[in-house]
């Protein structure tokens, strides 16, 4: 029987000689995932023997993640803001940069929301966190795609979250006035979606790409969002790295008190938030 610490060695070199990117990384987490063990467990006890009963399990992994699929589709499992979600090829998996959108619009919003709107909910990791944070507000969370409500109904129950789900095409099916509509929407170029890692192909083409010059999808957004936010509310979006300036120009002066570029960790355009001008 072989340790713990020789299994993810052994592990890293397979994935290293398959040219599987951060594959020390990557071993450490599909060991920690299949043991049920925290990375600081893993290595400090790294002699104790590893369980012969999951080998069968650690091999199909390694062999699926050669082949290209992300281990969060592997797993059935993705983290966000702390919180662990159900995630598989109906929807995208869940990104730092999503992170920092939350937290940023908590930051940017003049008061409690009482109604939320999370657009393009994909896994619902969006709405549901935010159902969570302001527990008294109805949270709407909408997507054109079906399969994808299904896998945000699946993470809502989990937390017990009452939410109103509602497929639609954007704005098409949905009616009423909200405080907050936040949006991580598809937003990658036509063009570019041959040049994304095996891994990121491997997530559904609804959800990333936002039409030839990936801001189509966003203008649509800014162009409706006025007829269904409250007075003074706050519309929060997601972008391409890139895309900030072209964005900006989608708002009206007219229309908006206020619109604002931000940019994430990398300090890379990211993040778009304006707000509706008062009555």
């Amino acid at each position: 029987m072989k340790t713990v610490k020789q299994v993810v060695f052994e592990v890293t070199n397979i994935l290293n000689s398959a040219n599987v990117a951060e594959a020390a990384a990557n071993a450490e987490f599909i060991i920690c995932t299949i043991l049920g063990k925290s990375r600081t467990e893993i290595l400090a006890f790294g002699s104790a023997l590893f369980p012969t009963e999951k080998e069968e399990v650690l091999n199909s992994v390694i062999k699926q993640k050669i082949e290209g699929l992300p281990l969060e589709y592997i797993f059935n499992s993705a983290s966000f803001l702390g919180r662990k979600f159900y995630i598989d090829e109906r929807v995208l998996i869940p990104r730092p940069e999503t992170e920092e959108l939350i937290l940023k619009t908590q930051k940017k919003l003049k008061y409690a929301p009482k109604n939320i709107l999370d657009l393009c909910t994909g896994s619902g990791c969006i709405g549901i966190s935010l159902a969570l944070t302001y527990p008294s507000a109805q949270v709407t969370c909408s997507d054109i795609s079906a399969s994808a409500l299904e896998v945000a109904k699946q993470n809502a129950a989990t937390y017990k979250t009452k939410i109103n789900f509602i497929e639609s095409n954007l704005f098409t099916n949905l009616q009423g006035k909200f405080d907050l509509i936040i949006s991580n929407p598809p937003y990658i170029k036509e063009d570019d979606i041959k040049t994304l890692s095996p891994e990121v192909k491997q997530e559904p083409r609804l959800a990333q790409i936002g039409g030839k010059e990936g801001t189509e999808i966003i203008e649509k957004i800014i162009q409706a969002a006025p007829k269904f936010l409250a007075p003074g509310g706050l519309l929060a979006i997601e972008i391409g790295d890139k895309e900030g300036q072209k964005v900006l120009q989608f708002f009206s002066r007219d229309i908006w008190s206020n619109f604002i570029l931000e940019y994430d960790l990398a300090g890379l355009d990211r993040y778009i938030f304006a707000y509706i001008k008062e009555i």
